[in-house]
């Protein structure tokens, strides 16, 4: 059975139907590939902030116990000797 309901299959009708194909297979490719990268994308923001540690903060900023210092800390200021012998 052909395409309009006949019993032959002719050449016109599978010529036709190429374009249908064609068209309806790119389509699909492309929805697949914007569903994929959307989905891929919003795993692996996902996973990253899952499996991201916390803030790190440099060595100097815990106490012995490994708690972080929540106190004033001093600060070093280095002054050029050019700017601090003037004449």
């Amino acid at each position: 059975m052909n395409l309009l309901g006949g019993t032959e299959t002719t050449k016109e009708d599978l010529a036709m139907s190429t374009p249908v194909i064609l068209f309806f297979s790119t389509m699909l490719t492309g929805l697949f590939f914007v569903v994929g990268v959307t989905i891929g994308w919003t795993a692996n923001d996902f996973l990253y902030n899952m499996l991201a540690k916390d803030d790190v903060m440099h060595p100097e900023m815990y106490d012995d116990d490994g708690m972080v210092i929540n106190e004033e800390l001093y600060s070093v200021r280095f002054v050029d000797e050019d700017d601090y012998y003037d004449d």
